[in-house]
């Protein structure tokens, strides 16, 4: 009789240690999980910070990119005026030739 008595204690024993066991895993599953959460929230943060600072970065590469081009474009149409007004320049002295020399040629 003491022999089965003691089975049953042991087998309420196990059972008890068997949910004591159950509920301690449920309550670690829980903390992996909200501690996998928060490492997720916080990589997220690192990588959008990460994200800015190289958009800040590359914005600054346009930003300079941009303003060569601009000053390239600024020379670029500075030439063209100059070449346009000597030409025109020339052109007006050549038409004033031609006229004055017009009545000569009859």
């Amino acid at each position: 009789m003491k022999l089965i008595e003691e089975i049953k204690k042991a087998e309420e024993t196990g059972e008890t240690l068997k949910k004591k066991a159950e509920t301690e895993g449920q309550q670690l599953v829980e903390k992996t999980r909200e501690m996998g959460e928060k490492e997720l929230s916080n990589l997220d943060a690192a990588k959008e910070q990460l994200i800015e600072k190289e958009l800040a970065q590359a914005q600054k590469t346009i930003d300079a990119e941009i303003r060569k081009l601009d000053e390239e474009h600024q020379e670029t149409l500075k030439k063209i005026n100059e070449r346009y007004e000597r030409n025109k320049n020339k052109a007006l002295d050549k038409i004033q030739d031609l006229i004055l020399k017009w009545p000569s040629s009859r």
